[in-house]
């Protein structure tokens, strides 16, 4: 084999070892959250349960996973894209932003709350409710004020 075919039998290779990497990352499997088998935005590792609690008397469960370093745009935006059919709240609470997705039936959440200092993510929380929250419920959920049936 002559200089200019090892070279050319080199970048096959070295095109097909890039396009391997890059197509398996694309379709890396995604990871779910624990709890409500929701899909968590891509880096986002560690999960901690939450104490258990209620909301207008119906159980509450969640786990928290405390994000560094991503835009709150642009992680709002990957949830839309992979959470069809969910309502997004979008709320200011103690100086943060919170942009909550509903399940359509009101059983599931994911909420991700931004730094108090600008556009980061500060925190992503899925929470899943037993008996489904209303339509109302779910209304004064996103804005931090109990208006419960």
């Amino acid at each position: 084999m002559g200089p200019t075919q090892r070279l050319f039998s080199t970048k096959r290779w070295l095109a097909i070892a890039i396009f391997t990497v890059a197509f398996n990352g694309a379709n890396a499997a995604t990871v779910n959250d624990p709890l409500t088998g929701l899909p968590v935005y891509p880096g986002v590792t560690d999960s901690n349960p939450l104490p258990q609690s209620d909301f207008c008397g119906k159980q509450m469960q969640k786990d928290f996973y405390i994000v560094m370093g991503n835009k709150v745009d642009v992680v709002t935006k990957w949830y839309v894209g992979h959470l069809p059919g969910y309502r997004k709240y979008h709320a200011v609470a103690d100086g943060r932003s919170q942009d909550t997705f509903f399940s359509p039936n009101g059983s599931a959440e994911v909420t991700v709350t931004g730094t108090s200092a600008g556009f980061g993510v500060y925190s992503i929380c899925y929470g899943r409710f037993q008996p489904e929250l209303t339509t109302r419920e779910i209304i004064s959920f996103s804005q931090s004020r109990k208006g419960c049936d």
